[in-house]
């Protein structure tokens, strides 16, 4: 029976890839923060970018790095509850922690009448009294006496979210105490921006700042080789070549048409030419489906009229050409440029101008109504 090469690409949500490509630099001071003995600024990250660009996988990353540190870690997303979900994060890796550290898991053991039951006791981190302040701060006192902290990973931030504006002004206050604590934070670009505009939290504005955009093509061909070879298989260069055309520099893209080439014949050793054509097809059906056509649904009316003002070039747009299809001023429609840059859905030219971010996207825009 034929080998089974089992596919080494992650195109599913928040999984980190095999080689996440053109985020070396990124990793590489995430990495020294964690390790440094002296606080980094990149102990503060906001990590902002559009759908797909791999916000959440480097988060999980970072998370990694940070656990097999030493730090203490609390992955948790924006949502109603955020401050206690934190602290209950916090407190169940810490008992682990401290266990592995101390020794001290177990503490007891009782056998009740005849074996019936057997009674377990085990060390735990005291629940506390007080608010969510004083709670973190007994927290952090006792992991300090282990040398270590809490490292706070937040998905999917909204400034709407009240939650994440207190932990953001608790956390100031045990960066000031000279606390041992990280927060890396990661959100759509036009979430990260409100975030930053809120008065109460105006020190965010000084944190490390990461904008994930597209990957240069040769990153992207690094990775995909990479991926491939680590994986026991090959590709020819030609193959490869149609794969990074196929993927246009987006790193959600670069997993799914790995996953959907690698499982055209993952029983072959070598990727032929019908592999490739028939996965790259089915990874452009996907992303029309789960990225494309959203997207688009979540533009307003007048978003989506300024993106169908760009299908008359073949290229790039001049603004002051789509605003006089659009029947506006230059100025009006530039807040809407600002907008799509945010949402990923265009890219600007080194000119000035505006190009959709992914071709397939002009396809989509027609059938769309």
């Amino acid at each position: 029976m034929a080998e089974l090469f089992e596919n080494p690409f992650t195109p599913s949500f928040g999984e980190i890839p095999a080689i996440m490509a053109g985020r070396q630099q990124v990793i590489s001071d995430l990495r020294k923060s964690l390790d440094s003995a002296t606080r980094r600024p990149e102990l503060t990250s906001l990590i902002s970018g559009a759908h797909g660009t791999g916000k959440t996988a480097l988060l999980a990353l970072t998370a990694q790095m940070a656990a097999s540190n030493g730090w203490v870690v609390a992955n948790v997303t924006a949502v109603p509850g955020l401050l206690n979900d934190i602290l209950e994060r916090s407190r169940s890796a810490a008992r682990e922690l401290i266990a592995q550290r101390d020794g001290r898991k177990l503490t007891g053991v009782g056998v009740g009448v005849a074996g019936a039951s057997v009674n377990v006791t085990w060390d735990r981190i005291d629940q506390g009294e007080g608010n969510w302040r004083t709670q973190m701060t007994e927290l952090l006192d006792l992991l300090a006496e282990h040398g270590t902290g809490p490292l706070i990973t937040v998905d999917e931030v909204r400034a709407s979210e009240q939650d994440l504006i207190l932990l953001a002004a608790n956390y100031q206050q045990f960066v000031r105490e000279g606390r041992k604590v990280g927060l890396i934070m990661a959100g759509l670009p036009h979430y990260t921006s409100a975030l930053l505009q809120d008065e109460s939290v105006s020190f965010l504005r000084r944190a490390h700042q990461v904008h994930l955009g597209s990957v240069p093509d040769y990153e992207v061909e690094s990775a995909l080789r990479k991926t491939i070879i680590q994986g026991g298989r090959t590709i020819r260069e030609g193959q490869l070549n149609r794969c990074i055309e196929a993927i246009e520099g987006f790193p959600y893209m670069l997993q799914l048409v790995g996953y959907r080439v690698w499982d055209a014949d993952p029983f072959e050793e070598k990727i032929s030419d019908e592999d490739t054509t028939r996965g790259i097809d089915i990874a452009k059906a996907e992303l029309r489906d789960q990225i494309l056509l959203p997207m688009l649904s979540d533009l307003s009316p007048t978003d989506r009229e300024f993106l169908k003002a760009m299908l008359e070039e073949e290229g790039a747009s001049a603004l002051s050409d789509i605003a006089q299809r659009m029947g506006k001023t230059s100025s009006y429609v530039s807040q809407y440029k600002r907008r799509l840059l945010e949402e990923g859905a265009v890219r600007q030219t080194p000119d000035g101008k505006v190009a959709f971010a992914l071709s397939s996207m002009r396809a989509v825009l027609r059938e769309f109504s």
